[in-house]
């Protein structure tokens, strides 16, 4: 596909985690899912507990209208720049 075909999946996405009101340890676990690991890998990093992750991606999910992290890992992969696996 296109660059530009892309274009209006990349500009929903940035829309939807900048809606996102936590930028640290939520934003982080977003990211995360764009790269595909379990609840536990995710917890593996610093700050984070696989119940605090649960939580997280379960709360992303209710916001973000998605019925599963699959839909959230790739709203993580559409928005480059906005959510990063990075810590801040």
């Amino acid at each position: 596909m296109a660059s530009a075909d892309r274009q209006p999946a990349r500009d929903r996405a940035r829309h939807l985690a900048g809606s996102l009101t936590d930028r640290g340890a939520r934003a982080q676990a977003l990211a995360c899912l764009g790269e595909g690991p379990s609840n536990a890998q995710i917890a593996a990093r610093p700050d984070l507990s696989e119940a605090r992750v649960k939580g997280y991606v379960s709360r992303m999910l209710d916001k973000l209208g998605y019925a599963n992290r699959a839909q959230a890992g790739l709203l993580a992969h559409d928005a480059p720049g906005i959510v990063s696996s990075q810590p801040g």
